[in-house]
């Protein structure tokens, strides 16, 4: 279930109708309602969103929270032109691996992109191992000498 299908069930049971009312009061087949809310539909469009908030009289809280889980919930990633190929690399092979990812692998690539794109240098040195002592003293007699 996409983040998207989850807010826009989540905001028809917290207006407390059926799919059929719901679909009703929007407008559209309680057929399409359905397929939005299990994720067989792709996300809807920005006029969608607009027409909820309009015929639901949603306040800014809601239209947010849809706005947000719409853009969570985008299925094509372009990338950019300028990407590296190791980019380009790793994007294939998550898009190969998508349907049998472990949660644990999900959540480790979450982390790792909520680093700061700045890292320093040194910010990464202190991520890696520690080297072994002598290892460090002859690194630096290398660099004294």
């Amino acid at each position: 279930m996409s983040p998207f299908s989850a807010a826009f069930r989540e905001l028809r049971i917290f207006c407390g109708l059926r799919q059929s009312e719901f679909a009703a009061r929007l407008g559209y087949e309680q057929s399409y309602i359905s397929a939005i809310e299990l994720g067989t539909k792709g996300p809807p469009t920005d006029a969608f969103i607009e027409r909820l908030v309009e015929r639901l009289e949603l306040d800014e809280a809601w239209r947010g929270r849809l706005c947000s889980a719409l853009e969570e919930s985008q299925r094509k990633i372009v990338l950019p032109s300028e990407a590296t190929e190791s980019v380009y690399k790793m994007f294939n092979e998550l898009r190969r691996q998508l349907g049998t990812l472990h949660p644990a692998q999900v959540e480790l690539m979450q982390m790792a992109l909520k680093l700061p794109e700045s890292m320093s240098k040194q910010a990464v040195r202190a991520a890696l191992p520690a080297k072994r002592k002598s290892e460090r003293v002859k690194n630096k007699a290398d660099t004294l000498g």
